[in-house]
């Protein structure tokens, strides 16, 4: 039946979603003495590598805070496998590099209750040579001393998220930033070690889910923790009286900072935007819609206003349909990004237009040469107020002189160049383990931009052109 389960309903796992922030994960993995003789590896690729790892203090090593209950775990044992949760989304569904899991079993001391934590183990393309202490513990077996020192705080770093979900009665938490390791503990997870374990599922138990501590939420107890009194579970009530529970600051402090430093910071790109904006927004206005107006119909008034207006409403939809994609898909997922970035275009697409409606009550601004002859488009003229709201004739025309722009022989050449440079940039970073697989979820964003600057490019050259050929017919 579990099998059965695992393969027909076994979920995805996706870190942005069902995030909890009421949840809090403190670890603490100092260093320990690892016995050569307490390791033992797979001979048929079933399993891991397995170890004890003995907590010899009276501190514990994971503390994990739901809502207003504490838990405090001390570690036992730690494994090593072929990477068992294959299905977090982003992470180790299009990363080949993510080859394995480190696992520690932890149990609370009074009643032995177990929770495992995972974190996944990731190398790169080139030759890595370099050790850090997981490294040495795969090792151990080949080494000449009988044992070895580690300490596993020195390899694992910030985390972005943590999965956490419950299996056989047991808490797994997956931590889903990876550690790294060098390529022969690489090629020794792949070639001996299998990718299930018997601890526990690699998804959560029929009928439960799961749900994602933040990263903010999650941090490595230091010199900097203090002490309050709860009512730790799994301790009896005569020690309760006097049971005084570490935990970091830090965690606190790293919330309020991380907070801080992320308002400050898209406060600062907000208004070195709106600063950018303020310049270029009405620039392109008056070379592409403005200029390209007047050079399309320098005579005929209506036909102009007109095409103004139909490239205005063009505008304001276009950026109305990217302003709600992004705060509803931000929304729906949970994405502080998308939302943040919908967000700034709502803003943007106000600020701009209420700008270009400044800017076009000034003459200056709403006049082009052609052919040596002034062309006004006085927006207050008896032309500009008499024509549609919505001018449906010109739909076609405008949307139709845009594709033109967009697709013609130097754009698309424009754009093959610019792919292709992109593409040979990006696998070369990839090449030297500058850029995971990950990071290519982007990529549709990138070329989304480098295709609209193209586009302004290309529409830019275009009206500089045509204003060329009517000086020179001029002269001529």
């Amino acid at each position: 039946m579990n099998n059965l389960y695992s393969i027909l309903i076994m979920p995805k796992f996706y870190p942005s979603k069902n995030k909890e922030f009421n949840h809090q994960i403190v670890i603490d993995y100092p260093r320990v003495t690892l016995n050569k003789n307490e390791a033992s590896e797979p001979s048929d690729k079933q399993g891991g590598f397995e170890i004890s790892y003995p907590n010899t203090s009276s501190e514990n090593n994971f503390f994990y805070t739901e809502k207003e209950t504490q838990y405090n775990y001390m570690h036992t044992n730690l494994s090593i496998y072929q990477t068992i949760h294959s299905e977090i989304d982003g992470i180790t569904t299009n990363n080949d590099n993510i080859v394995g899991e480190l696992v520690i079993e932890h149990t609370i001391a009074s009643d032995q209750t177990k929770l495992y934590t995972c974190y996944l183990l990731e190398t790169k393309s080139l030759l890595i040579t370099d050790e850090n202490d997981i490294d040495k513990i795969l090792k151990i077996k080949e080494r000449q001393e009988p044992t070895i020192e580690a300490e596993l705080n020195s390899v694992i770093s910030k985390q972005d998220s943590c999965i956490v979900y419950t299996n056989k009665g047991n808490k797994i938490c997956v931590f889903t930033t990876p550690i790294q390791i060098n390529t022969a503990s690489k090629n020794k997870i792949v070639n001996n070690f299998g990718s299930v374990t018997n601890k526990f599922d690699n998804y959560p138990a029929e009928g439960e889910s799961y749900i994602v501590v933040p990263s903010n939420n999650i941090s490595k107890r230091d010199a900097e923790e203090i002490y309050i009194d709860c009512s730790p579970t799994g301790v009896s009530e005569e020690e309760q009286n006097t049971y005084n529970v570490p935990i970091n600051s830090k965690m606190a402090t790293e919330a309020q900072e991380s907070d801080f430093m992320k308002t400050t910071v898209n406060y600062g790109i907000f208004v070195l935007a709106m600063l950018v904006s303020y310049i270029t927004v009405p620039l392109l206005y008056k070379n592409l819609v403005i200029d390209g107006s007047a050079i399309a119909f320098k005579t005929d008034d209506t036909a102009r206003f007109e095409r103004i207006r139909m490239a205005d409403i063009i505008l304001g939809f276009s950026m109305f349909v990217l302003t709600t994609t992004l705060i509803s898909t931000g929304a729906s997922s949970d994405d502080y990004k998308l939302m943040s970035a919908g967000i700034f275009t709502f803003v943007f697409s106000i600020l701009s237009y209420g700008l270009i409606q400044i800017k076009k009550t000034d003459l200056t601004f709403m006049t082009t040469e052609v052919k040596g002859t002034t062309v006004k488009s006085d927006q207050t003229s008896d032309t500009a107020e008499n024509i549609d709201a919505i001018p449906f004739d010109d739909i076609i025309p405008t949307l139709s002189v845009i594709l033109q722009t967009m697709v013609n022989s130097d754009s698309l050449s424009a754009y093959f160049a610019v792919i292709i440079t992109g593409i040979l940039i990006l696998s070369i970073l990839y090449l030297f383990g500058s850029l995971t697989l990950v990071s290519y979820g982007n990529l549709s964003a990138i070329f989304a931009g480098v295709f609209a600057v193209v586009s302004i490019i290309i529409g830019l050259k275009k009206k500089f052109n045509a204003q060329m050929k009517d000086v020179i017919r001029g002269v001529a």
